[in-house]
């Protein structure tokens, strides 16, 4: 299951991990890290970007964005 994060509070990013709320400290996340990130463990304690998935639900998101301003065509 990714590690989404949903927002930074003070040090620690709060992020979804399936139907859960986990607090990391921002320490273990990766430069970069930005809210909408995908995350995947590499070791204790340390996250990586998964630079594809975020990709992909970026993109999915921009879709039903633009669905959603996009006059309907009859």
């Amino acid at each position: 299951m990714p590690i989404i994060i949903d927002r930074f509070e003070g040090n620690f990013a709060v992020c979804e991990d399936g139907d859960k709320i986990v607090f990391l400290p921002r320490a273990a996340l990766p430069c970069g890290a930005a809210e909408g990130d995908v995350l995947v463990a590499v070791s204790e304690g340390k996250y990586a970007l998964d630079t594809v998935r975020t990709a992909q639900r970026r993109e999915k998101a921009q879709r039903r964005l633009a669905a959603l301003i996009s006059p309907k065509k009859n």
